[in-house]
């Protein structure tokens, strides 16, 4: 009897974990990009991409179009396996502008290798001159550059100590250099 009421508690708590997941490292967030991809497919394009890390798992925030040139944007939310569109969204452009100039696809200008690799370097960076052994992704944050030139792009990531305090900052080049490091 009392193995038949610790599977069911035990699957529960195996389908509870899934919700907790969490964009940290090189291998999740190409999952993540795995997930983009299903949902979006592989040629669409985003003008934002945010990943919050929490105790109670990820949160993914995304504007994405299949078509540009329409204009028409849609924003999604990702937690807990599940998307949920949140709103639709009408692009402004001043005149004789291009929408996909203000736009990035997943692997063609953002790189999610190496995406991964500056996650990885930002949190060992922390660790080692810090002194902190333990320490959590906050947020990512790719946003496509407001003029349309993405050599100005850059990716945002705040670190953070597990058990709270000071959050570190780091903005990196589109090409992965270290452009900036705050605390």
């Amino acid at each position: 009897m009392k193995k038949i009421i610790y599977i069911p508690l035990l699957l529960l708590l195996l389908s509870c974990n899934k919700g907790k997941r969490s964009y940290e490292d090189k291998v999740s967030i190409e999952e993540l990009k795995t997930e983009l991809i299903s949902k979006f497919g592989k040629d669409a394009y985003y003008t934002k991409l945010s990943i919050t890390n929490k105790d109670y798992g990820s949160f993914v925030s995304v504007s994405q179009t299949d078509e540009p040139s329409s204009l028409k944007m849609t924003d999604w939310n990702y937690s807990k396996g599940s998307w949920k569109q949140t709103s639709d969204v009408t692009l402004e452009l001043f005149q004789g502008a291009k929408a996909v100039d203000f736009m990035f696809q997943l692997d063609k200008i953002v790189d999610f290798d190496l995406i991964g690799k500056v996650v990885e370097e930002s949190k060992k960076k922390i660790i080692e001159e810090k002194g902190i052994s333990e320490v959590r992704v906050e947020n990512i944050i790719i946003k496509a550059p407001n003029d349309g030139n993405f050599n100005n792009m850059k990716y945002y990531i705040t670190i953070s100590p597990k058990s709270g305090g000071t959050d570190f900052e780091f903005w990196y080049k589109i090409d992965g250099t270290l452009d900036h490091f705050d605390y």
